[in-house]
C-alpha cells in the first residue's frame, strides 16, 4: 500500500461530522419534521419532498427588524428554506456564521449601505485576497510519520471580502440594538466593511516583505483616497476619513469594538474551515461548544453609551479559548507556517528593485499576484505545496536561533520571531452593575490556561529543509 492509500484510509474518528458548526437543535428538526411527514403520509408528493429535504419554504421578510432593515438575523436551528420577494432562494447571498443561532441576509443588489459599500472596485478586491493565504491546515501528532500531504493552494477557501462583510455586519445590529440611530451607525459599519482595503495581494505573507510599508492600517487613507471614496462618502454620509483612520487602529470606542468584531468574526470562520480539514483542540471545542460564536450577543452598551462590555463573562472566556487554540494549532503553528513565507520570498526581490511596487500590491489581488511571480519565477510557484520538505526548530533566545542557522548552511529556510498574542483578558464584561475586566472576573486557572497558550507560541524559530 502506497503513501497516498494509506492516507485515504483514515480512521472514522478523523472524519468531521456533517454536522459540524450547524446549531445543536437544527438535526433534531429536521429528524422530528420528516418523521411527523411519513407518518401522518405527508411526504407522497413531490412539493412534500421538497420540504422534508430543503425545509418550510419561508419568506426572508419574516426576520425583517427596524433596528436594522438592511439586515435580517436567520435562524439556524429552523428546518427552513428561505426565499426573497421573487420566490427566489436567498442563499447565495445568506452568509453562515457558524458555531451561532444567527445566519445573516442582506440584499446587496438592493439599495442601501451594503449595497454602496460593495459595489466599489476597492471592496470587490477583497473577495480576490485569501484570509489565511498559504496557511495549511495542522497535522495531527497521531498521524503516521510516513504519511505524505500534498497540499493544493489556497487550502481555507474563505475571503478577506467575505470576512469585511461579515465584520460590517456585526457592527450595523450590534449598533442598532444598542439603540444608536441609523444616522450615527453609518460611517462605523463603512469603515468596519473597509478595514482591510489596504490589505496587499498575498495578505500577511506579503506583509511581511515590509511591514511598515504595508500595513493596512497605515495604509487606510491612502486607498480610501486612491478609490474617489472621500468625497462620495462624505456628500453622501457625512463620512470622516479622519475618524474612520482612527477607528481602523482600533483608537477611541468604536475602534476597540471593530477590534472585538474583527477578532470574532475570523476567528468563526477560520475554526469552522481547521476544524471541517483536522481533528484536533479546534474541533474538539466546538463539537464540544456548538454555539461559542454567540458570544457577539453579549456586547452591550452602558446608558450612556460611552463604553460596551460583555454580559456572559463565561462565554467570553470560551470564545478567547477558541481563539488561543486558533493560535496555538493553526496561525502560530510553525507545521501551518512552514510555506507561509513562500510568497514573502519571492516577492521581496522584486519589491525592493521596484519591479513590483506598493501601489500593485495595494491595488490588485491574489491572481494578479500569481501571474506576476509566474512571469518572475517560471515553474518556481508550483500549484501545490509539500510542507514535509521543510522542519523546524524553536529556541528560547535569539544566540541559539543565530547559531543553529549558521549550522543549518544552504538548508536555511528562514528565521522567524514570535512573541505571543493577546489573551483578551483585558476585555471588559458586566458584574453586579460594574465594568471590570475579564481577568477580574475568571478564576486563576482559566487566566493561567489562557497564559499558557500564548507562552507556548511564543520563540525563535529556524525553518531548513530537510
Amino acid at each position: 500500500m502506497d503513501k497516498v492509500d494509506k492516507f485515504l484510509l483514515l480512521p472514522s474518528s478523523e472524519i468531521t461530522p456533517r454536522t459540524f458548526g450547524e446549531h445543536p437543535d437544527l438535526r433534531t428538526k429536521q429528524k422530528a419534521i420528516r418523521r411527523h411527514m411519513r407518518r401522518h403520509g405527508e411526504i407522497k408528493t413531490a412539493e412534500k419532498a421538497v420540504e422534508a429535504i430543503g425545509g418550510r419554504e419561508t419568506s426572508v421578510m419574516e426576520f425583517a427588524d427596524s433596528r436594522h432593515p438592511e439586515v435580517f438575523i436567520i435562524p439556524r436551528d429552523e428546518h427552513i428554506f428561505v426565499i426573497d420577494d421573487f420566490g427566489d432562494p436567498i442563499g447565495f447571498q445568506q452568509w453562515m456564521f457558524p458555531f451561532s443561532s444567527t445566519d445573516f441576509y442582506v440584499d446587496l443588489d438592493g439599495e442601501g449601505l451594503f449595497h454602496t459599500l460593495t459595489s466599489y472596485e476597492a471592496f470587490w478586491r477583497l473577495s480576490g485576497i485569501s484570509q489565511l493565504g498559504y496557511l495549511v491546515p495542522p497535522r495531527p501528532e497521531e498521524w503516521e510519520k510516513d504519511y505524505t500531504i500534498i497540499y493544493l493552494t489556497h487550502q481555507f477557501p474563505h475571503s478577506r471580502g467575505l470576512h469585511s462583510l461579515l465584520v460590517a455586519i456585526l457592527m450595523e445590529v450590534i449598533l442598532a440594538r444598542n439603540d444608536f440611530p441609523q444616522k450615527a451607525r453609518i460611517d462605523k459599519v463603512l469603515t468596519a466593511g473597509c478595514h482591510d482595503i489596504a490589505i496587499p495581494a498575498g495578505g500577511d505573507s506579503v506583509k511581511r516583505v515590509d511591514p511598515k510599508e504595508l500595513d493596512e492600517e497605515k495604509n487606510f487613507a491612502w486607498s480610501i483616497r486612491h478609490y474617489g471614496l472621500t468625497k462620495k462618502w462624505s456628500e453622501q454620509f457625512g463620512f470622516n476619513l479622519s475618524f474612520a483612520q482612527k477607528m481602523v487602529k482600533n483608537q477611541g470606542l468604536f475602534g476597540r469594538l471593530l477590534d472585538v468584531i474583527d477578532k470574532i468574526c475570523y476567528t468563526a470562520l477560520d475554526c469552522y474551515h481547521v476544524g471541517r480539514q483536522r481533528p484536533g483542540k479546534i474541533r474538539d471545542f466546538c463539537l464540544t461548544h456548538p454555539l461559542v460564536m454567540d458570544a457577539w450577543q453579549d456586547i452591550k452598551f452602558t446608558a450612556d453609551q460611552t463604553e460596551f462590555a460583555f454580559i456572559d463573562a463565561e462565554r467570553l472566556f470560551r470564545f478567547l479559548l477558541l481563539r488561543a487554540y486558533e493560535f496555538q494549532e493553526l496561525l502560530y503553528n510553525p507545521y501551518s507556517r512552514a510555506l507561509d513565507c513562500l510568497l514573502k520570498n519571492l516577492v521581496k526581490p522584486l519589491y525592493e528593485q521596484k519591479i513590483i511596487t506598493k501601489k500593485q500590491l495595494l491595488t490588485h489581488d491574489d491572481d494578479w499576484l500569481k501571474m506576476a511571480l509566474d512571469h518572475y519565477y517560471p515553474g518556481v510557484l508550483e500549484h501545490f505545496i509539500e510542507p514535509e520538505n521543510l522542519s523546524c526548530k524553536k529556541f528560547e533566545t535569539a544566540q541559539e536561533q543565530t547559531a543553529f542557522s549558521v549550522e543549518a548552511g544552504n538548508k536555511l529556510s528562514h528565521t522567524e520571531h514570535i512573541g505571543g498574542f493577546s489573551t483578551g483578558l483585558d476585555l471588559l464584561v458586566f458584574d453586579q452593575g460594574r465594568v471590570i475586566s475579564l481577568k477580574e472576573v475568571v478564576s486563576q486557572d482559566k487566566k493561567e490556561q489562557l497564559e499558557e497558550i500564548s507562552r507556548s507560541t511564543k520563540g525563535y524559530y529556524v525553518y531548513y529543509y530537510i
